[in-house]
C-alpha cells in the first residue's frame, strides 16, 4: 500500500532535516579537529619563540657584562699607560742628571816620609814598618777597607844608578809595602794600587847623603772615590 502524498511529504522533510543535522554536526567536528590540530602545531612554536627570547635576553646580559669588563680593562690600561708616562719622565730625568755626574777622587791621608830604605835595598826596616802601622792607624773608621777607598803606594829611588834600574828599584819597594799592607794590615788587595816613579820625583836634592836617603822611600796616599753631581 503506498503512502499518501501527505505522508510522503512529511517523510521527505524528515529526511532532509536529518541530512542537514548530520552535515552541521559533521562541520562542527571538523572545526574542532582543525582547532585541536592547529593548537598542537602552534604551541611548540610558541615555546621555541619563548626559549629563543630567553636566550636572547641572556646573551644580551652577557654582552652587557663583557662591555663592563672591557670598560674596566680600558680603565686599567689607561692607568698603566699613565704610570708608564711617569716612568718615562723619571728615566729622562735620570739620564739628564747622569750627564751632570762626575767622578771625584779626594785625598784623605798621605805619608810622604817615614817609609825609607837603605841604599839599593827593597827590604822594609823596622822603622819603616812602624811608620806604616801608625799611618794605617790614623785612618778613621774602616776607610782603608771601604769600598770607596783607594790606597796608592808609590815607590821612589835616588839618582844613584841608571834610570831603568832606579825605576825597577822603586817598583820593588812599592811591592814590598803592598805585601805588608795585604798580609799584616789585611787591606783588600783590590783597593791597593802600586806605581813606581823611580828617580823622577825626589822630595829633596840628591847631592847629599841625607838627601838621597830621604828620596829612597815609599809614599802611601789614600783617596776616597765617589760619584758627585
Amino acid at each position: 500500500m503506498k503512502p499518501s502524498g501527505k505522508i510522503s511529504g512529511i517523510l521527505c522533510s524528515i529526511g532532509i532535516l536529518a541530512m542537514a543535522t548530520i552535515f552541521i554536526l559533521s562541520g562542527c567536528a571538523t572545526k574542532k579537529y582543525v582547532g585541536e590540530y592547529v593548537g598542537e602545531q602552534v604551541t611548540p612554536v610558541a615555546d621555541r619563540v619563548a626559549q629563543t627570547e630567553t636566550r636572547v635576553g641572556q646573551t644580551q646580559g652577557q654582552i652587557a657584562t663583557l662591555g663592563d669588563r672591557v670598560t674596566a680593562n680600558e680603565g686599567k690600561i689607561s692607568k698603566v699607560e699613565g704610570e708608564l708616562v711617569k716612568v718615562d719622565a723619571k728615566a729622562e730625568q735620570a739620564l739628564a742628571n747622569f750627564g751632570k755626574l762626575k767622578f771625584e777622587r779626594r785625598l784623605v791621608l798621605e805619608m810622604k816620609e817615614g817609609a825609607n830604605f837603605k841604599f839599593n835595598s827593597t827590604t822594609l826596616t823596622d822603622e819603616a814598618k812602624q811608620a806604616i802601622d801608625a799611618f794605617i792607624g790614623n785612618l778613621k773608621g774602616d776607610l782603608a777597607g771601604g769600598q770607596n777607598a783607594v790606597i796608592l803606594v808609590a815607590g821612589h829611588a835616588d839618582n844613584s844608578g841608571s834610570e831603568d834600574s832606579n825605576y825597577e828599584l822603586g817598583k820593588r819597594r812599592a811591592d814590598a809595602v803592598n805585601r805588608y799592607l795585604l798580609t799584616q794590615k789585611k787591606i783588600d788587595p783590590l783597593r791597593v794600587v802600586t806605581v813606581s816613579y823611580g828617580e823622577t820625583a825626589p822630595i829633596t836634592g840628591n847631592d847629599t847623603r841625607e838627601g838621597r836617603a830621604k828620596n829612597r822611600r815609599v809614599e802611601i796616599i789614600v783617596y776616597s772615590e765617589g760619584i758627585t753631581k
